[in-house]
């Protein structure tokens, strides 16, 4: 299988960094000119922060994702990948997998969560339901 379209979904957590640092090297082993970063954010802005910027949603969730993935983004930058920075605000597999099925991406690489064991089992972690939903291959960085 040849991937040409590598999604990084990322929540700025060490595990996402080490996803990424296994994305871009993917990416320079097959040559690929860009990858695709996603970040979900779960929590809506509060109002104040609206009115701040005037109700335009995607430049608060934009700027609010590129400060939390900004060494990701550094990175990529160093290693001379291109990226595409997507933002979504709900629920992080759905939005992640809504992605993935839009875009047709080949291989999806996320971090792996470590949740306590009561709390995995009521919730399931992001990566398990990318792992057991997604369209294509996962590859679950610890």
């Amino acid at each position: 299988m040849v991937f040409t379209k590598i999604l990084l979904a990322t929540d700025g957590s060490d595990n996402a960094s080490r996803a990424a640092d296994a994305a871009i090297s993917l990416a320079q082993g097959l040559s690929l000119p860009s990858i695709t970063i996603i970040h979900i954010v779960t929590d809506p802005p509060s109002e104040s922060r609206m009115v701040q910027v005037k109700f335009d949603v995607h430049s608060l969730l934009e700027d609010e994702s590129r400060k939390i993935t900004s060494g990701t983004l550094a990175r990529c930058d160093a290693a001379g990948i291109a990226y595409t920075l997507k933002v979504a605000i709900g629920d992080p597999a759905q939005e992640i997998l809504a992605h993935v099925q839009k875009d047709r991406t080949d291989l999806v690489v996320i971090g792996s969560r470590g949740l306590g064991t009561l709390k995995g089992v009521l919730m399931g972690s992001v990566s398990q339901k990318i792992a057991h939903l997604a369209p294509c291959p996962v590859l679950i960085v610890k």
